[in-house]
């Protein structure tokens, strides 16, 4: 990086010096940038199309600008129209500079470009972002006035190749796949997401006033406190609690007891299951075994409640009576989420926990460190933050990282730049805790370590320049001698730690005896820490002195042996600790670990040091997909983290217009729920591109043993944050996908997933969706829009089509309204609310709008 610096610096110098122009320049709001898919269909990748244009008052002279921009797929440099050069600085970084044939840009005018790239591109979230101009007689680096992608519209813009068969969801085919959907009638809903284990409903009604009080067993404090906030809140009064195990019995009574709860389950399920009975004579009872069970029964009650208390306080909650008896299907109910590609505000991640909590999750894989960020403030490595925080316009690196993912100039911009401070992270340990929910961090290395090695770099310059030359290099991550040469998947050619020299052990076992303090000071439970482990590249330390040395004195050589020797080394620091040593699957398999085809088989050698695999790279169709019962039937806990169904951050369906990822196809509401942990193949019907998983293919696939079934911990959802840059885009990624998750991870297996008949299981697989979606959409949706302050869930666009003269339309989530016009506007929350089939004449246009009147995008239905 250092030569790439250099070289861009002095083709900075060489333009101050030699083409300096008199008079006013452009400012980068005087320029607009356009870009377009040309094709997708051409071999070896796509073409695409940028136009700049010049709206100001002066010309763009050829010698004095550089457009900057992010673009997270490779361009194929002698592909590029001959009168610019794009640059591929590192990552998804580039520059545009012009060449001879360029010329000036006057007023009014423009130029095209086109370029070659690797794979495709179909929708917006991954077109090219954060263009910014840099003048470098002056050196200031202005955003680009105006960016527009133009509309993906044509079938070759839309193809992943012409192997692709899944098609661009317009409104005729949302109405079609939602037909088999019926309206199931409100007193007939599941009342609890995710589902209980019993259920037995009484006759009685119990109304809940200011009045009730909460008496708790010792060891329930926190309990008893959430409980009096949370109906404190619906109530609009304080409610009182005391500790009084055996209180007498009566309607305005809430009794929160640790106990037996009575339930036929194994003891991990028992240590989480509850019973809540609700009576409209002796009041309610919540009981567990432990303080968790509690909690989760009252979460149980909250749910039962009516949904429209949460909408404003009321002085009465109505509850039937009902008797609960619950207890989860899997230990491990986790959401990963990560704060380095995109930065995540404290408010956030807690309004996150809440509601996993509501949903029952209870591990919170917190992913705080990448190439593009390191999120969490280290006393005595400043650095840390100061540097591998912030991105933002950097020929050197010297003071922050260069843009990602489109976050422009501006160092300190959200949310390209942002960390977490100490008392910042111990309050999120510590809301999670309270809330039954482990926090387990992720210090991702040796790859994806891009930010941290950057900020050694910089602490090794610091100490270095005040003459502490031993200090200085105590924590450095690189090597000043290394020539190798690689890049990852995701671009950078400088994102590996040098395995091969203590410091970088050194630097790990401060930041592990920095993390276990943190977690020490908020009295949270540090069990496990996520290595990453994941996409270390070929033609890694090939070039390193010190890994050279290494292998003549021990033997250790090789990107797959050298990786093996960092796991081993990193156990080193974690086990005296008592922490286990967890990381995405490459860390427990043997093999070609990037190539999802080729053949993989778990290292026996981790599997007595207890290492925790987290499987991903199972996409349907691409041939990895046994590898989660491979390792646990070898042995390895294993938490199911499958792409396929369980990557929130892929886009909910092909619209160019949703945003999110597609590499390994989409993921909705539905993709989750109909997860199958413990037997993936049955959920198979078809491969990321649309394409038919034919009968039989699985047939001989490799299957669970009694052993390896006990190894399945349990589930968890992955946000990686490439395309959620704001809290808005964070909650809609989530939700509803989260509900989904939380039923398949706590609910016990429907009967869909048992049944072995084909036509079978599906009948019973349809009605329990018609069920789900009725339950989300009428209970859980209208909840949510209160729920801790309300989440932007996302809201299906409507189905329709017009037949013999009338609309016909309907919703992905049936109770949501859905509303149309006829004359060509907008429909807002004044427009005709659809009910029933209406005669229409001409194009209509449609949205869907939750209870607050937030309103989806628009769908558009010609006769």
């Amino acid at each position: 990086m250092l030569k790439t610096a250099m070289a861009l610096s002095l083709v900075s110098l060489l333009v101050v010096a030699g083409c300096r122009r008199e008079g006013p320049r452009l400012s980068g709001d005087d320029l607009s940038v356009t870009w377009g898919v040309i094709t997708n269909l051409q071999e070896g990748g796509f073409k695409s199309e940028l136009t700049l244009a010049n709206h100001g008052s002066v010309p763009l002279f050829p010698e004095v600008w550089e457009l900057y921009f992010n673009f997270a797929r490779i361009v194929i440099p002698e592909s590029v129209s001959s009168v610019v050069s794009i640059h591929h600085v590192n990552g998804d970084f580039y520059r545009m500079t012009p060449r001879s044939g360029f010329g000036t840009l006057a007023p009014g005018e423009s130029r095209t470009v086109t370029f070659d790239s690797r794979y495709w591109v179909i929708n917006e979230s991954e077109a090219p972002a954060g263009f910014y101009v840099v003048f470098p007689e002056d050196g200031v680096a202005e955003p680009v006035g105006s960016v527009t992608i133009l509309p993906f519209s044509r079938e070759e813009q839309t193809l992943r190749g012409a192997g692709d068969r899944m098609p661009v969801p317009n409104s005729e085919s949302r109405y079609r796949e939602n037909q088999p959907l019926s309206e199931v009638p409100v007193e007939d809903l599941d009342r609890i997401v995710p589902t209980p284990v019993a259920v037995r409903r009484g006759e009685g009604l119990l109304t809940l006033d200011p009045d009730v009080a909460i008496h708790y067993h010792p060891g329930l404090e926190f309990e008893a406190a959430y409980l009096a906030g949370a109906l404190e809140g619906l109530l609009g009064e304080p409610v009182g609690f005391v500790v009084d195990p055996d209180p007498e019995a009566g309607p305005r009574r809430i009794r929160l007891r640790l106990g037996v709860a009575g339930l036929r389950s194994t003891p991990m399920q028992a240590l989480e299951g509850y019973r809540l009975t609700i009576d409209a004579t002796t009041g309610i009872d919540i009981i567990g075994a432990e303080p968790a069970g509690v909690f989760y029964g009252i979460q149980a009650l909250r749910s039962w409640m009516p949904v429209g208390i949460y909408r404003e306080p009321s002085s009465g909650i109505p509850l039937d009576e009902v008797t609960i008896e619950d207890f989860p299907r899997f230990s491990y109910r986790g959401l990963h989420l990560d704060s380095s590609r995109n930065f995540h505000r404290k408010e956030s991640v807690l309004k996150l926990l809440d509601l996993m909590s509501f949903y029952r999750l209870n591990k919170f894989h917190f992913h705080i460190t990448d190439d593009e960020g390191w999120r969490l403030e280290i006393p005595g490595l400043p650095e840390l933050t100061e540097v591998g925080a912030r991105r933002g316009h950097t020929l050197d690196e010297t003071d922050r990282l260069v843009p990602s993912f489109g976050s422009g100039p501006e160092p300190d911009g959200f949310p390209g730049s942002g960390y977490y401070s100490r008392e910042d992270f111990v309050e999120i340990l510590r809301y999670a805790t309270e809330r039954h929910i482990e926090v387990i961090p992720e210090i991702d290395v040796p790859g994806h370590a891009r930010a941290a090695i950057k900020a050694m770099e910089a602490r090794h310059r610091r100490l270095t320049a005040e003459g502490r030359i031993e200090e200085a290099g105590w924590f450095l991550l690189s090597e000043p001698e290394d020539e190798s040469v690689y890049q990852s998947v995701q671009g950078w050619w400088d994102n590996v730690v040098n395995v091969c020299q203590e410091s970088t052990y050194a630097f790990l076992d401060e930041v592990i005896r920095e993390l276990t303090y943190m977690y020490q000071e908020a009295g949270a439970p540090l069990r496990v820490i996520h290595t990453g482990g994941d996409e270390v590249p070929d033609g890694v330390w090939e070039g390193s002195p010190r890994c050279a040395a290494l292998a003549a004195a021990d033997g250790v050589s090789g990107r797959a042996g050298l990786s093996s020797y960092f796991l081993r080394r990193l156990h080193e620091i974690l086990e005296p600790r008592g922490l286990v040593l967890a990381g995405w699957e490459e860390i427990a398999l043997v093999g070609d670990t990037h190539d999802p085809a080729a053949s993989k088989f778990p290292n026996p050698e981790f599997v007595a040091k207890g290492f925790r695999a987290y499987v991903w790279n199972s996409v349907w169709g691409w041939g990895g997909e046994e590898n989660a019962y491979r390792l646990a039937n070898a042995g390895y806990p294993v938490v199911l983290c499958n792409a396929s169904n369980l990557y929130f951050d892929l886009a909910y369906n092909k619209d160019p217009e949703e945003p999110g990822y597609y590499w390994a196809g989409f993921v909705d509401l539905r993709k989750p729920w109909e997860f199958i942990p413990l037997n993936l193949y049955q959920g198979a019907t078809y491969d990321s591109m649309g394409n038919p998983i034919e009968p039989g293919r699985y047939r001989d696939a490799v299957r669970l043993t009694p052993s390896g079934t006990r190894n399945i911990l349990g589930l968890q959802g992955q946000l990686w944050s490439e395309n959620a840059k704001s809290a808005e885009l964070l909650e809609y990624l989530v939700f509803p996908k989260l509900l989904g998750l939380a039923e398949r991870a706590w609910a016990q297996s429907p009967s869909w997933a048992e049944e072995r008949d084909p036509a079978r299981q599906e009948a019973l697989r349809t009605e329990a969706w018609n069920r789900f979606v009725n339950t989300v959409g009428r209970r859980e949706l209208p909840r949510l829009d209160y729920l801790n302050g309300g989440v932007r869930y996302r809201l299906p666009l409507p189905g329709a089509v017009v037949e013999d003269g009338h609309l016909w339309a309907n919703v992905a989530l049936p109770g949501l309204a859905v509303r149309y016009t006829a004359d060509g506007s907008e429909p807002t929350l004044e427009s005709p609310l659809y009910g029933q089939p209406v005669p229409v004449d001409g194009p209509v246009q449609l949205r869907t709008f939750d209870t607050r009147g937030r309103g989806s995008r628009v769908s558009r239905v010609e006769p």
